[in-house]
This record gives C-alpha cells, sequence and structure tokens, in this order.
C-alpha cells in the first residue's frame, strides 16, 4: 500500500485503471477505500464505482489482505493462484510448489489433491476460496449481501480475467508435474506448446539445480507425511509395498551417499 494516503477519488481512477491489469491494484484500493472511506458503505458500493459486483470486490479485498505481504515473493505466480489458495491451510507449502516448477492454478490444485491422498481420477468437489455459506457479511459494515463467487485467473501478468483451467485437465498436468513433464496434455485445451515429436533432437531438460529442487521438495513432503500413526501401521501394508518403500529408500541413500564423504 503506498505511504501517503490517497484521495477517494485517487482510489477509484486507480482501481478503474487497473480493471484489465492487475487484481492486486484493486484489492489495494478496495482495502484502503474500506479503511479511509467507506463510512458505512460497502463493497458493492465501492464496485459500483469502479465497475464491479461487490463479491468481485470483496474477492480482491481479501486476497489483497491476506497475501499483499507476500506475494511479491512468488514471482511465477498470478494472483488467481493466491486467490485459490485464501482458505488452504497449507497455502505457504502449495504456492512455494507452483511457483517453483511455474505450476497453472489447475496443477497447483490437482498436486494438493494428490498430497492429500485424493483420488485425481473424480472430478474435485469446489468449494469457494473462503469458508462463507450464500451470504457474506461485508468487513466495514453489518450489512449481508449475496455472493457468487466467480472463478477467474488472470490471464496475462494480472490482467484480463479467463475463466479457471477444466478439471478434467487437472489430474493429466499434475500427472506430468510429478514426473518432470515438459507441460504438454494432448486433451487440454490450454496444452503449452506441441506434442513431442520423433525428431526432436534437443528436447529441452531441467537443470540439475532443478531437478534438485523437485527431489527436495519430494521428500520433505514424504517425511511431513510420515506421521507417527503412518509409522505404526508400516506392518499392516502389504509386503510387496513395504519391499518397494525399502527398496527406493536403499536407492536413494545409494545414490546420495557422496555427499557424507
Amino acid at each position: 500500500m503506498t505511504d501517503t494516503p490517497q484521495t477517494e477519488d485517487q482510489l477509484v481512477s486507480r482501481a478503474q485503471q487497473a480493471l484489465s491489469s492487475c487484481n492486486w491494484t484493486i484489492g489495494e484500493c478496495a482495502t484502503e477505500w474500506t479503511q479511509r472511506y467507506a463510512k458505512g458503505r460497502t463493497d458493492a458500493d465501492f464496485g459500483q464505482l469502479i465497475g464491479l459486483s461487490a463479491d468481485q470486490v470483496y474477492q480482491r479485498r481479501r486476497t489483497w489482505d491476506t497475501f499483499s505481504d507476500v506475494y511479491g515473493e512468488y514471482a511465477n505466480l498470478k494472483w488467481s493462484h493466491f486467490y485459490v489458495a485464501l482458505n488452504w491451510d497449507d497455502a505457504a507449502e502449495c504456492l512455494q510448489w507452483a511457483n517453483e516448477i511455474e505450476a497453472t492454478v489447475a496443477e497447483m490444485k490437482a498436486w494438493r489433491r494428490a498430497q492429500r491422498g485424493e483420488d485425481l481420477s473424480v472430478p474435485a468437489e469446489e468449494d469457494a476460496p473462503f469458508d462463507l455459506p450464500s451470504e457474506f457479511l461485508t468487513a466495514s459494515t453489518g450489512q449481508v449481501r449475496d455472493a457468487t463467487l466467480d472463478g477467474y485467473e488472470t490471464s496475462g501478468e494480472g490482467g484480463g480475467l479467463a475463466l479457471l483451467d477444466g478439471e478434467r485437465s487437472e489430474a493429466a498436468m499434475a500427472a506430468n508435474r510429478q514426473t518432470g513433464g515438459d507441460g504438454y496434455a494432448p486433451f487440454n485445451p490450454n496444452a503449452r506448446g506441441s506434442a513431442p515429436q520423433d525428431d526432436d533432437k534437443n528436447p529441452a531438460e531441467a537443470t540439475t539445480e532443478q531437478v534438485i529442487k523437485r527431489i527436495c521438495s519430494a521428500l520433505e513432503r514424504a517425511d511431513k507425511a510420515l506421521t507417527p500413526q503412518v509409522l505404526e501401521e508400516l506392518s499392516e501394508i502389504s509386503f510387496s509395498l513395504q519391499q518397494r518403500l525399502s527398496n527406493a529408500c536403499e536407492n536413494l541413500h545409494s545414490k546420495l551417499s557422496r555427499l557424507s564423504d
């Protein structure tokens, strides 16, 4: 937020100019307007001044209030990454993962589902990014207004609005990310680039640093997942799965043993 207080007209003008470029600016202006100039007025009133609905203003204001102090640390993420993570208790972990590999919103959502043990072949139940019933209470007054939450993703650096990617492509993209794929999914309408061809001589490969980052993230997640309860129940899983886990750990230890030399 700017250091020098802006007039109400200046805030409205900044927000209007940001409609096609930056949801963060809209959220910042909405927050400052609410704190300084609302005087009983609501998000709906600010929305009328700049051309958005009450719930659209609320979404941007809430996202700014929650992530304004950290979003600059995630250079590879769009506003919509933060919007969908508003009510996630593991938002920091998910945003960090998405930032490291430049994942889309759909890929981040699918990756989170995978970490929580959900079946990616089953469509996810879409919830609002924050806990709200069919109505929401505005922050500045006691008035309750209908909330029709819009699921949008900025299509540029912070700009125009586009519908979020469909659930049908999430599983494929997440699986592709998990295996270090190049981002191509044949039934993803927004597939980045063309399908690999047999005559591709020099396919792009991840750098050693990128590979190690992915390995570190995977190991950190595995360590976190091995709770006391999981460890107690290890003996109850099938022998073949126990052997698979043991082999994976031994192979990893063997390959990384040189680090302790």
